[in-house]
């Protein structure tokens, strides 16, 4: 076994991200990926181009010319922004990108901090806070989507928490079908309750699945005891409105449904389209898989205090059959414009690979890919158009809206199960299994951390400037009443 076997091996066994980190960056040094990374040219981005904006931007800060600055940070950011996020840029070496690009935002995000404790001349500490939030709005903000994925959506768990303990969790979130459940728990739960939550799994419940007898799978007309999963999500997710999560965690959080009639539309719930819901309630409802769970009734608090029914007479399910990955709505809801994805669908995860790799192998498997899924929405659509009338016409329009999606983000995490896994997809985990999942959760994540890290930096930075300026104004607010 060469070297680079040897530390490749290492990197997936690896149990802390220090040990991964240690293996990566000796895997970088050997295969050259460490020179590469020191010199700046590539034909992936404009290399001179953001030679010169450094050396502007650095001379600008050392003359402290701050109204110069502003504008031209403006600017550069506009130029390269949409360059600097390639995952081409990312994929020769494991630890991170270009020295120059991560010198670059290093430097904006010196640069925006300054600009925001410095005092400007002509510009009032309230007119910096507006220029910071306008500068926020037309950057936009960062947002993680959690997919659907049966057992495997446990992965999400292990994505969460390495993303919380290097303080990379957005506050945007988003999660369907069993990314619902985790999403549930990051609303309704603070950072430290969450990695309390995860440091003891065994006190968690991780068994949503429960076969009914056959009786009760006449009067059910499903396989699965939906009063199980209702167990699993309150144990998890607690009994909180999605008003009052937000009021606990200022996290955003967004869970997708799908209606179980034909005549209504599929809904994204979240403190903003659905306050007084609960967010369990809205959790079970997007795990409930037709045919597996029945269709559910949400519920929500009314003004006294009390569970009454939402939308009497709706049900909803899986929310992962029509919108499983809802980029354009989060996009509208949140300004979310940058987004991580972590995808556990069992029908996805094999296809993600070639998506993101270069070469024929992976042109010729994703032009299959492509070409399969382009086939199978044509025949479902003249399915639904020939069969409309039929009983079992529902089941077209499921599996339609499944494939007619885009399932992927800008940055994809994705486990790799052995083939045998996927009979497991629907079974609960035995603990031995379940810390499996989760592990692989972490590990699949450490590799995207410098990404991460560098793509978000400038939107992190932002939302601090900003607290920062509104904590400001309001001491000021506070001094002039006083005087």
């Amino acid at each position: 076994m060469s070297d680079i076997s040897k530390l490749q091996q290492t990197m997936s066994e690896a149990q802390t991200y220090e040990q991964w980190l240690t293996a990566a960056s000796k895997a970088d040094k050997l295969n050259g990926s460490y020179d590469w990374q020191k010199k700046p040219e590539s034909k992936h981005y404009p290399y001179k181009v953001l030679q010169g904006h450094y050396q502007t931007i650095s001379e600008l800060l050392e003359n402290k010319d701050y109204l110069k600055l502003i504008p031209y940070i403006q600017e550069s950011l506009y130029r390269t922004t949409a360059e600097l996020s390639k995952p081409k840029l990312y994929q020769p070496a494991y630890t991170g990108t270009k020295t120059l690009v991560s010198n670059y935002l290093k430097l904006i995000d010196k640069a925006l901090k300054i600009l925001c404790e410095s005092e400007i001349d002509s510009i009032s500490t309230k007119d910096k806070l507006a220029q910071f939030k306008q500068a926020e709005h037309n950057f936009g903000r960062p947002a993680l989507m959690l997919s659907g994925g049966g057992t495997f959506g446990i992965y999400h768990i292990g994505v969460v928490a390495t993303l919380i303990n290097h303080k990379l969790l957005p506050s945007i979130i988003s999660g369907s079908s069993m990314g619902a459940i985790t999403a549930g728990m990051l609303a309704t739960h603070t950072n430290k309750e969450v990695l309390t939550l995860l440091g003891k799994p065994e006190e968690s419940n991780y068994s949503p699945l429960k076969r009914l007898p056959l009786k009760g799978i006449w009067q059910q007309q499903s396989l699965l005891d939906p009063e199980q999963l209702r167990s699993c999500v309150e144990h998890n997710v607690g009994l909180m409105t999605f008003e009052e999560a937000f009021k606990k965690t200022g996290r955003n959080v967004s869970i997708t449904i799908s209606p179980a009639r034909t005549g209504q539309k599929p809904r994204i719930l979240n403190y903003q389209t659905a306050p007084s819901v609960f967010v369990a309630s809205a959790a079970q409802a997007s795990c409930s898989v037709p045919g597996l769970f029945p269709p559910c009734q949400l519920y929500e608090k009314n003004a006294r205090g009390e569970k009454q029914t939402y939308l009497k007479g709706e049900l909803w399910y899986d929310g992962s059959f029509a919108t499983d990955i809802p980029r354009q709505r989060m996009s509208r809801l949140h300004n979310a414009n940058y987004f991580i994805v972590s995808q556990a669908n069992p029908h996805i995860v094999p296809f993600v690979s070639q998506r993101q790799e270069d070469g024929f192998a992976a042109f010729l498997a994703d032009l299959l890919v492509s070409s399969s899924f382009s086939q199978g929405k044509a025949l479902l659509k003249l399915g639904k158009r020939r069969f409309h009338s039929q009983a079992w016409s529902s089941w077209l329009n499921h599996a339609s809206l499944m494939l007619d999606q885009d399932y992927l983000g800008d940055i994809n995490i994705h486990p790799e199960f052995p083939p045998s896994w996927y009979a497991k997809f629907m079974k609960n985990p035995s603990p031995s299994e379940r810390d499996y999942i989760l592990k692989m959760g972490e590990r699949c994540t450490w590799p995207k951390l410098a990404m991460i890290r560098d793509q978000t930096q400038i939107s992190r930075t932002l939302q601090a400037c900003i607290a920062h300026l509104e904590q400001s104004v309001k001491e000021e607010s506070l001094k002039a009443t006083a005087l």
